[in-house]
């Protein structure tokens, strides 16, 4: 083992490394998963406080609740979106070392 190896690792394959970065992809969309879930949740909890207050007749916490779910719906949203975004990157990443292995072999 010499001196840049110990001080800095063993340098990673393109597979090892491509192994690592989708680790990490898969890890972060699993995260994004459960806030999404948590998120949902929380919505359904949202509407039964919506109509309960819908039927008791207090207007002012209704329209304070209504802006919180359409919020939460906002965030959902957007976890959906960066889920997929993810999804493209991990994609994106798994093409570019294909190619690369091809032009290594062929050249």
């Amino acid at each position: 083992m010499n001196i840049v190896e110990w001080a800095f690792g063993k340098r990673m394959t393109p597979a090892e490394r491509l192994r690592k970065h989708q680790r990490a992809l898969e890890k972060t969309q699993r995260e994004l998963d459960r806030e999404r879930v948590k998120l949902e949740n929380q919505e359904k909890k949202l509407v039964a406080d919506i109509k309960k207050s819908a039927k008791n007749g207090q207007m002012g916490p209704l329209r304070i609740q209504a802006k919180d779910l359409v919020r939460t719906r906002r965030y959902i949203q957007k976890f959906y979106q960066m889920r997929t975004q993810l999804q493209a990157i991990s994609l994106r990443i798994q093409v570019y070392l294909f190619v690369w292995m091809r032009l290594r072999a062929c050249g």
